[in-house]
């Protein structure tokens, strides 16, 4: 067989399957390896050699650019570049960008004989994300089998990081001095811990529904925007994205939220919710399920108007009851309650005084949007164990336009009984107070698709860690982890997760 040159190796997907399941007839031992490959560096190179001494033929899958999470700025280079550097190898024979996030689906497609992991991966064991171990399924069900190679560590993130300027230098300096504190051991088990736990949220559920449209000419004689639909997706928003978010952690989450009879979505919301999370569904008769509809500009993804439908007025007496008799039955069955309250007319005053009294560990977050501006406010709340607020909240809150945050967290943690508050101030990052003591985390973002939900995945991560009495710097860290990932999607598109988080957190403690 001739050797290729370094075009005729690229290969799409399924031209690869075809190409492998022919050299497997001519009894060719195929060996696979799969990874971002993001600045290639020698220890990229000596891993493929090894590799290729494991068989006749070595094939290399790239992660695409769409579902590379390893921070802000990266992929360095695109996914196409990254193919090409890996096809100018020798003892590469073809490449091919993957379609999916991980390399398990493609595996059971390629059939290799050897799937290879480099030394940086240890072993099955070790790997916090458990990704390695459905690998080593995939592999074992095709026939084949997972082994590592044991050459020199390098470290794309570290190269990247020291010799390249894709970070802000306030970003850096966090990062090197908090380094000197903690180690992504620490961190990475302190998230592992949280898996054990019960969680119930209350809270409304709200249907994102993103329209992408055109934008047309002006008519001569109108002030009218026209537009040309495109196309419509819909996403799991609200409590419901507070509860996925939280099901990639932790074992068991409960959803107590409000469905409207009109337009309840009730089917979609089932099927867009996590298999551990169970949902206890409230109903209002007087109203449809939370629906905010978007209209975007379809090539910058611009955001236009926005159209909602709801019943914001408080739920009426026979209702109430119904939530409060159900969320005495289900208090006792949880280790900790978190009211996503988006002030959508589900979360009562009888409500809030029950959850406050009864809830046994209370976490609170109040969203102010443009339907409840200053009506919406965690003052409604006379007792919580954490509090998650934005820095408008906080404003509004204390009724204070100007001034420093600081003695606005601890007017209302006094004023809350409440010893743990979480402020996020958008682009500057978090400040997290805790018994008198703040602690300022950068965010870890600057290059944002949709801050929509990124709140809701900081409420979501560090909610779990605070019951736990983590340290609150490793609690804000990876709650800003949380954002920086978050923000990286339209909408709530996608939800956290595990293997994403901690390969995020890895990157910025290399």
């Amino acid at each position: 067989m001739t050797k290729n040159d370094d075009s005729t190796k690229i290969a799409d997907l399924q031209h690869l399957i075809k190409i492998v399941e022919n050299l497997k007839k001519h009894g060719k031992s195929v060996v696979h390896c799969h990874g971002c490959f993001d600045l290639m560096h020698i220890g990229h190179i000596k891993y493929l050699q090894s590799a290729k001494r494991k068989g006749d033929i070595l094939v290399v899958t790239i992660t695409p650019d769409r579902y590379v999470k390893r921070g802000p700025g990266r992929p360095v280079f695109n996914e196409i570049h990254r193919a090409e550097a890996i096809a100018a190898l020798d003892c590469v024979d073809y490449v091919s960008i993957n379609n999916t996030p991980t390399a398990t689906e493609t595996i059971t497609l390629i059939k290799p004989n050897v799937y290879v992991k480099g030394s940086d991966f240890g072993s099955v064991e070790s790997d916090p994300t458990g990704r390695l171990s459905l690998e080593e399924k995939a592999v074992k069900s095709v026939g084949g089998r997972m082994e590592f190679t044991s050459d020199e560590v390098f470290s794309s993130t570290k190269i990247i990081k020291e010799n390249f300027d894709i970070m802000p230098k306030h970003i850096k300096q966090f990062l090197q001095d908090f380094n000197k504190r903690h180690d992504v051991n620490e961190v990475t088990k302190a998230l592992s811990k949280i898996q054990k736990l019960k969680v119930l949220i209350i809270g409304e559920p709200i249907i994102d529904e993103y329209n992408f449209c055109h934008l047309m000419q002006r008519a001569s004689k109108s002030t009218t925007v026209s537009t040309l639909f495109q196309s419509k997706e819909l996403y799991a928003g609200g409590a419901l994205c507070v509860a996925n978010h939280l099901a990639g952690f932790v074992d068991e989450v409960g959803l107590v939220g409000m469905l409207g009879r009109e337009n309840s979505h009730e089917k979609f919301i089932r099927s867009h919710i996590k298999p551990n999370v169970k949902l206890f569904p409230c109903y209002r008769e007087d109203g449809p399920t939370v629906t905010k509809r978007r209209y975007l500009e379809g090539v910058f993804m611009q955001k236009m108007f926005e159209v909602c439908h709801f019943n914001d007025y408080p739920i009426n007496t026979a209702t109430e009851k119904k939530v409060m008799a159900l969320l005495s039955k289900l208090f006792g069955k949880y280790d900790m309650v978190i009211a996503a309250d988006f002030g959508h007319g589900f979360i009562t005053k009888n409500i809030v005084n029950q959850l406050c009294t009864k809830s046994p560990y209370l976490v609170a977050m109040t969203q102010s949007n443009s339907a409840n501006l200053g009506y919406n406010l965690i003052t409604k709340y006379n007792r919580a164990d954490y509090i998650v607020i934005d820095h408008v909240e906080t404003r509004l809150a204390c009724h204070e336009q100007h001034g420093e945050f600081e003695p606005m967290v601890k007017k209302i943690s006094k004023q809350l009984h409440c010893p743990c508050l979480n402020t996020t101030l958008g682009h500057e990052g978090t400040l997290y107070y805790k018994k008198g003591k703040f602690h300022r985390v950068p965010a870890f973002s600057w290059k944002v698709i949709d801050t929509i939900g990124a709140g809701d995945a900081v409420l979501a991560l560090t909610s779990p860690l605070t019951f736990l009495d983590t340290d609150p710097e490793i609690v804000s860290f990876i709650g800003n982890c949380a954002g920086a990932l978050a923000v990286q999607y339209l909408g709530n598109k996608e939800t956290i997760d595990y293997g994403d988080l901690t390969k995020l957190i890895q990157s910025f403690m290399k």
